[in-house]
């Protein structure tokens, strides 16, 4: 692997320029030459793995203004993201894509001239994962013309939303058929997500244009149709099917991005808690994730005055130990007393920040005797396991077997897919999130009448309880669970905590960046005239329209 890396590495340094360099001027300074030069075998690792973890990065663990949105966490105290303040700021995430989206799309134009079908499609599934993964977040973007400064296009146009989908899910298409049609080998050693194994990839290709399909079934032609066909295709039901790659310890560009290579475990890793939303989630379907994911309280509060200073040591399944120090509700003392009317959760070594809380401390559970900003003891903690640079565990993930199968529940009840096993779907769709996180799930999991598939239910009860889940499996994938809750608006979180002050409207997509506003005013204007709000987070894209 480490030669693989260092190989790769400077592959990459003859590749791409600079991410932060301004868009237009990086196109002008790119050169193709090196990748003309490449061989496939070599492109081939590269396009996996700076797609993997651009989109790993900007879309799941790295972004946490997506996570702190869909309550996965929340700002230990006055965080913006809590009451989605960086939404109405222009948004450059934009720019993170652009580096791999130019290795793709050149990369597929060297291997169709070499007639390598196989790399191809694989090409062809990272060019569609990639540009959905930006229209879904800003609406309009420029697909057709974009990132072409070879070709002497610095202003591109900006294609309608609902024109790239179709453009998108035929990419897949195609790519089905280019793997299934090819005759070449693919390099075991260079695809670094599956040994070559063509299979695997076609799986991956189908599932990711079910994803689509999902996500675009309100307005999208014939989608039930289409849906319905790909349920019948190869599709991804195991854990080896998941399309993810492992971080790596040794490289900070490509370890975990909550790793304390990025944020140390004492100081800034504390600034982002697990929120109540997804704590108290956890604790009524009596989940086990709970101790995979959330560290046990530094100062639980008790109601009991003999449990005061009692000192609890816990250690989590994955080994790393904590201790809790109980402390007694004490009226009489000032600071305790001016805090009691604030605490939530007591009795308990788990506690989340409640969402949409922005400048009351206090608030927090009734914190109130820690020294700075950043720590706060009566707010459970993310676990150290998530302050790894490198777990087996952690992985940059792109799509996962769990997610296909909740998203064949969902295509069941919502009547896509004529069959009577949308319970068999949730539940394997649970069962393999618990396997990714390393636990096994219990056989009584589903007793639980809140973890209970409502087979007799109506069809909002079962969707409900589908979206939980895939929530929960979706757990630091912001981009996704974003974007499923904006179609889906389950989980019912909208009204949590703070935001039930209704102060607070769910945003709805990303401000296209600054630099469009600049450097390509024209077609940036036509793009917003399109837009019913213009360009602001509560404008409608097309696939919520």
């Amino acid at each position: 692997m480490k030669k693989q890396i260092s190989i790769l590495l400077l592959t990459l340094f003859t590749l791409t320029a600079c991410e932060k360099q301004l868009l237009r001027q990086d196109e002008l300074l790119q050169k193709r030459d090196a990748v003309e030069s490449a061989t496939p075998n070599l492109l081939l690792s590269s396009v996996i793995q700076q797609s993997t973890f651009a989109y790993s990065y900007e879309g799941g663990a790295g972004n946490r203004q997506l996570a702190t949105t869909v309550q996965y966490m929340q700002g230990n105290r006055n965080s913006d993201d809590n009451t989605y303040r960086g939404f109405p700021k222009p948004n450059s995430d934009l720019y993170g894509f652009t580096t791999p989206i130019k290795l793709v799309q050149a990369s597929i134009i060297n291997v169709h001239n070499l007639g390598l079908k196989g790399y191809e499609g694989i090409f062809l599934i990272f060019k569609s994962l990639l540009w959905s993964t930006l229209t879904d977040l800003y609406g309009d973007i420029y697909y057709t013309e974009g990132l072409r400064g070879q070709d002497g296009i610095l202003f591109p146009k900006f294609d309608d939303q609902k024109s790239i989908y179709p453009a998108l899910i035929q990419n897949l298409k195609d790519a089905t058929a280019l793997l299934a049609s090819s005759t070449e080998s693919i390099d075991k050693t260079y695809d670094i997500m599956y040994a070559g194994d063509k299979a695997k990839w076609i799986k991956f290709a189908n599932s990711l244009r079910l994803r689509l399909l999902m996500r675009a079934s309100k307005n999208y032609t014939n989608a039930a149709s289409e849906i319905a066909a790909v349920a019948a295709l190869p599709l991804m039901g195991a854990i080896t099917d998941n399309a993810s790659l492992p971080y790596l310890a040794g490289d900070r560009t490509y370890s975990w991005p909550m790793g304390n290579s990025y944020m140390g475990y004492s100081d800034n890793f504390m600034i982002f808690r697990p929120s109540k939303t997804l704590v108290d989630s956890l604790k009524v379907l009596g989940d086990d994730r709970l101790r995979v994911w959330v560290a046990p309280i530094e100062k639980p509060w008790t109601n009991v005055p003999a449990q005061n200073g009692t000192v609890v040591a816990t250690t989590d399944p994955n080994g790393f130990s904590y201790s809790s120090t109980y402390e007694y509700i004490d009226r009489t003392k000032s600071g305790i007393k001016g805090a009691a009317g604030f605490i939530v959760d007591s009795l308990t070594l788990y506690a989340g920040y409640t969402a949409g809380m922005y400048e009351n401390v206090l608030a927090a559970n009734g914190s109130w005797d820690f020294p700075t900003t950043i720590f706060n003891y009566k707010i459970s903690k993310f676990t150290k396991l998530l302050n790894e640079n490198s777990n087996p565990l952690l992985k940059a993930d792109i799509m996962q077997a769990d997610e296909v199968q909740f998203l064949l529940a969902e295509a069941i009840v919502k009547g896509y897919v004529a069959s009577s096993n949308a319970e068999t779907y949730y539940k394997n769709g649970v069962a393999l999130s618990y396997s990714r996180w390393g636990l096994t799930l219990p056989g009584t999991y589903f007793n639980n009448a809140k973890a209970a598939f409502p087979a007799n239910g109506t069809t909002n009860q079962k969707l409900a309880k589908i979206a939980l889940e895939k929530w929960l499996g979706n757990f630091l994938m912001g981009v996704e669970a974003y974007s499923d809750h904006r179609r889906t608006r389950l989980p019912a979180f909208e009204s949590n905590g703070e935001l039930i002050s209704g102060l607070y409207l769910f945003p709805l997509r990303f401000r296209y960046p600054q630099t469009e506003m600049s450097n390509n005013s024209a077609n940036y204007q036509a793009a917003i005239a399109k837009l019913d709000k213009g360009d602001t987070e509560y404008s409608k894209i097309w696939l919520i329209q």
